[in-house]
């Protein structure tokens, strides 16, 4: 099995152990070196995260949210979501995390048809099912035990303990369930509703940067306007249209950071013809400005 060290210019460096390609996860732990200012660079994947903060302090940044996590806590990131951590730890201290990314459909796949409602929330890219699993809620208790026996078993030799990681994360997974997901659950019983709406996220992933109405949206769907509207809003927690500006945020978070490219030239390309209304939704939805944020990350500019 692998281990592979990635160095990042003036960010930690990672010590990454990629299991096999027939595996869908990877096991990441990071020690940061004391002088950095960055805890986790900035990165988006398709795959859900449960990262545990090992030792020190860390501001955990998904998209617009915030959450400061100490030695002990953890948070889970849904897939597609970008998300980075600033160091906050004590200069005498080190910081260093640990982090499992896995394709939930593994474990979806490994129970039987009627269990599918304990991942629909996240086929459905609901934003709210970040989870910050912290010592401030009595409720989170079991999940603080259970995240760091995930990264107590030994690196090597993967045969001797899969079974063990994989059922430490299904007892994870019917926390966050219990905890959170449930209730996003609770307003879409429709199973046909779920897929048709789920055609339309598909959609809006493709054509997130086309010019789209909402007459267009609904007719996909086979609803009327008003109907697809209600539907759209109960199974994700947003608008279409707030839903869809908020994808085409996140694609643009993408491009101010990965890229050179001019910030009006990144509105174009994301789908907004208006710079200053590019500019107003951006602030809404992230908290601060697109040069702000690409200057606060250490995007290229």
């Amino acid at each position: 099995m692998p281990e592979n060290s990635k160095p990042h210019k003036e960010l930690p460096v990672e010590n990454i152990v990629h299991r096999t390609s027939s595996r869908p996860f990877s096991l990441y732990r990071t020690v940061v070196n004391r002088e950095d200012s960055c805890a986790l660079y900035l990165h988006c994947h398709p795959e859900a995260e449960i990262f545990y903060l090992e030792q020190g302090a860390v501001e955990f940044h998904v998209e617009n949210r915030t959450f400061f996590l100490q030695a002990g806590e953890g948070i889970f990131i849904p897939p597609n979501q970008i998300h980075t951590a600033a160091n906050r730890t004590d200069a005498a201290l080190l910081c260093c995390h640990r982090a499992i990314v896995f394709d939930h459909r593994m474990l979806e796949q490994s129970l039987p048809p009627y269990c599918q409602g304990y991942f629909a929330p996240l086929k459905l890219w609901r934003y709210d099912c970040i989870y910050p699993v912290t010592r401030d809620k009595a409720e989170n208790a079991r999940l603080l035990v259970l995240l760091p026996s995930i990264f107590s078993l030994p690196e090597t030799e993967l045969e001797r303990y899969e079974l063990s990681l994989l059922g430490t994360l299904f007892l994870c997974w019917q926390e966050l369930y219990n905890l959170c997901f449930s209730k996003l659950n609770a307003s879409v019983s429709d199973h046909a509703l779920r897929r048709e709406i789920q055609k339309s996220l598909d959609f809006l992933q493709e054509s997130f940067a086309d010019s789209l109405t909402l007459s267009e949206l609904s007719k996909r769907a086979g609803f009327s306007e008003s109907y697809f509207s209600h539907s759209f809003k109960n199974c994700t927690g947003y608008t279409p249209f707030e839903y869809l500006n908020r994808l085409r945020i996140v694609k643009s978070c993408e491009l101010l950071i990965r890229t050179d490219t001019k910030i009006t030239e990144i509105a174009s390309l994301c789908g907004f013809n208006n710079i200053s209304y590019f500019n107003r939704t951006f602030y809404k939805i992230m908290g601060i400005s697109p040069s702000g944020y690409r200057g606060s990350l250490g995007g290229k500019h």
